[in-house]
């Protein structure tokens, strides 16, 4: 579970959607058929070859068996096993992240799309408000027509943005529910806002976090357990394998004679995979580090410029557009100053959201572990 699921409580029933869609979708299905076809491995690994029959025109028929060295089967076993777990681990594992990081990351989207929307609502009626007023204005000649057309038009365009963010909330909405395979015109519950965050981990906890959930990093150190498995394996193959034959009033034994330079081969290629699955973990781990740090710094930069259009910026654009328009009331300043203070307040509180919602997907990204 990721851990910051409590920002968003029970409203918009994210953890309900995550399970949903890794319940329901086709992606974990045909993981999950590939790892059980890689388990389906691990019996045939352990068994006898099979018996060979042959016919004989002085001796009859005859039958013969393979066995190898005490040792070798188990060896065998336990590699395809191992290999089994890397699958479960490594592509399971995956396809189980990419998957929920897409569904917290369409909830944030339509959170973020119904935010806006209410927010062009509020502009609407701002902006209403205002063309009333420049209407009574000109009404008595304290103001020019052009002012009352500017303002019409102003309304106008945000019918415009008003259809932009329906037809963004249907997307998104759409595409939770094709990620967690329901009705496409399901209805959704979203909490008013984007999450608000007042803290981050110290980077150290979100690398060692991200370290233990990425599946690259789970399944190349189970390479390596695979590995060592098979240099053990090649090691045992430089012994003799042996062969019982029956036939009718007779039986007897044979025993392969392992040939050094295949068997020295074998064995040198076994311990230069385990070499390169080892240098191939470093090197996850490393990308993994770089790629936390890298969007730590992207969260933490949108956590800073939300706190600062929270604390700073927000509360001045109030100030700002009640100067405006008891500017414009006395006939201080000319009807533009009003509309560009109007869009500045709205503007900025859109571009807030739109930060909350960047640093929410952050942590996503973060909590996503893809080196």
């Amino acid at each position: 579970m990721f851990w910051f699921c409590f920002v968003l409580a029970a409203n918009l029933q994210l953890e309900s959607l995550v399970q949903e869609a890794l319940r329901n979708a086709p992606e974990i299905a045909a993981a999950q058929a590939n790892v059980e076809a890689a388990r389906q491995r691990i019996a045939p690994a352990r068994t006898y070859a099979d018996p060979m029959l042959s016919i004989d025109r002085e001796k009859g028929v005859m039958a013969s068996q393979a066995i190898p060295w005490p040792g070798k089967l188990r060896l065998a076993g336990n590699a395809a096993a191992s290999e089994a777990r890397e699958a479960e681990q490594g592509t399971l594992g995956r396809v189980g992240l990419v998957l929920e990081a897409r569904v917290r990351n369409a909830g944030y989207d339509l959170v973020l799309a119904r935010t806006l929307d209410r927010i062009v609502d509020d502009r609407k009626s701002g902006a209403a408000q205002i063309e009333t007023s420049v209407r009574e204005r000109y009404a008595t000649g304290l103001a020019v027509q052009q002012d009352v057309l500017r303002a019409q038009v102003e309304l106008a365009r945000l019918e415009e943005a008003k259809a932009t963010q329906a037809a963004m909330i249907a997307s998104r909405v759409a595409e939770l529910n094709r990620l967690t395979g329901a009705a496409v015109d399901r209805a959704i519950v979203t909490p008013d806002a984007p999450p608000e965050d007042v803290a981050l981990s110290p980077i150290a906890d979100l690398i060692e976090s991200a370290s233990a959930r990425s599946p690259e990093l789970a399944a190349s150190r189970q390479g390596i357990e695979t590995g060592r498995i098979r240099v053990e394996l090649a090691k045992k193959n430089r012994l003799p394998d042996f062969n019982v034959i029956a036939g009718v009033g007779e039986i007897g034994a044979g025993i392969s004679i392992p040939l050094r330079t295949r068997q020295k081969s074998q064995l040198a290629e076994a311990n230069a995979l385990l070499r390169a699955r080892s240098a191939e973990r470093d090197a996850l781990a490393r990308e993994l580090d770089v790629r936390t740090r890298e969007r730590a710094a992207q969260l933490e930069a949108s956590l800073h410029i939300a706190a600062l259009y929270r604390d700073k910026v927000l509360p001045l654009d109030d100030v700002s557009l009640e100067s405006a328009l008891a500017s414009y009331q006395g006939g201080k300043v000319p009807f533009i100053t009003v509309l560009d203070a109007l869009n500045t307040v709205y503007g900025d509180r859109a571009t807030y959201a739109t930060r909350l919602a960047e640093a929410a997907k952050w942590r996503v990204a973060i909590d996503e572990a893809l080196p």
